[in-house]
């Protein structure tokens, strides 16, 4: 059962503890004194912290009392009061309380969630997981406390769960193995209309490098068009999200390029409903400084435009989409690449 602290019941509880309160819409004046986040970073970080998730803009910093001073509605002192609960603990420590969403008031009803990383993670990781969750599920109130390895969010429940899902994905906890490729998680469309959508975490081979990494990434954008997408370093991983179809291909070239060993010959998929439907990858017996010159033939020859050599591939690859009846002169060109000697034949006619 999911834990979530309602402003009903926060309003409750400053009730029961005599805390001031003023009318919706004046807002009280609050000072929050802190315990364990005590130094100029960390009540700065915390100040950032209630800016961006809470949007409270009346606040400062009482250095010498360790102390928050802030304004603001009677809704969103209430979601400070709870975040400050949340995060005062010692770096290390369990939660301070089992309570972890605090659902504003309103007819948004949006969720306030303190995402809890798995001590190993680096601070790059976290920075990582934070652009990753605002590329992917558009979530875009999120502020990371490193000191605390955490990560706290405000957005609809299912931006929320498609974050928290990430995180499940690419910081697992403490003892957890890393998953291999996810199975599809579905996706809430950006507006009324738009076609369903659904997200993937696929990973390279355990000797892929990060270089490789970043170029599996620009071949999936340039031929299977999959915008949202975001390598996280950690584990090879890459997070994707577009329509299944699109996926797909790019699930093929990963598991493609994954591999132990490449046979030569044909390696296709298709994209559905394309008119340059056709989807190949030739892997090539010439060094990846070699391969620019094939990429620019098949560009101008063939009119293939969407192509992209992949040089930190082992052997170095050219994956490429284009119509079917362009493929037999692209089949012809990659052959007599294959068979020259790299600079003394001379150019492919």
């Amino acid at each position: 059962m999911r834990n979530t602290l309602s402003g009903l019941a926060l309003a409750a509880l400053f009730t029961s503890l005599g805390l001031a309160q003023t009318p919706a819409g004046q807002g009280p004046d609050r000072t929050f004194y802190f315990t364990n986040l005590t130094s100029p970073a960390e009540l700065t970080a915390m100040t950032t912290t209630l800016r961006t998730v809470v949007d409270v803009q009346d606040i400062s910093v009482d250095q010498a009392h360790k102390a928050l001073v802030m304004h603001g509605t009677v809704d969103k002192m209430m979601a400070c009061e709870w975040l400050v609960h949340q995060l005062d603990i010692p770096a290390g420590s369990p939660p301070a309380a089992t309570k972890d969403e605090y659902r504003m008031a309103g007819e948004n009803g949006e969720v306030i969630k303190v995402f809890r990383i798995a001590p190993s993670a680096s601070n790059a990781d976290l920075t990582a997981v934070v652009t990753a969750i605002r590329t992917i599920a558009d979530l875009q109130r999120l502020f990371p406390l490193s000191g605390q390895n955490t990560i706290i969010g405000r957005g609809s429940r299912d931006k929320i769960d498609a974050a928290e899902w990430l995180i499940q994905q690419v910081a697992p906890p403490v003892g957890a193995t890393p998953t291999g490729n996810s199975a599809p998680y579905p996706m809430a469309p950006f507006k009324p209309g738009a076609p369903d959508e659904v997200t993937r975490i696929l990973r390279l081979g355990p000797s892929a490098t990060n270089r490789a990494l970043t170029e599996v990434v620009t071949a999936i954008r340039t031929i299977a068009d999959v915008q949202r997408l975001f390598p996280f370093e950690t584990g090879q991983a890459l997070i994707m999200r577009a329509t299944a179809d699109k996926v797909a291909v790019a699930e093929w070239l990963v598991q493609d390029l994954n591999q132990q060993s490449h046979a030569a010959g044909v390696h296709q998929t298709a994209i559905p409903g394309e008119s340059d439907n056709v989807v190949r990858l030739f892997y090539l017996n010439q060094p990846g400084s070699e391969v620019a010159g094939l990429v620019t033939q098949l560009r101008d020859t063939a009119e293939i435009k969407r192509v992209f050599p992949l040089t930190n591939a082992v052997p170095a690859a050219v994956v490429l989409r284009g119509r079917p009846d362009q493929m037999s002169l692209v089949e012809t060109m990659v052959s007599k690449f294959n068979t020259q000697a790299a600079g003394n034949n001379p150019p492919i006619e």
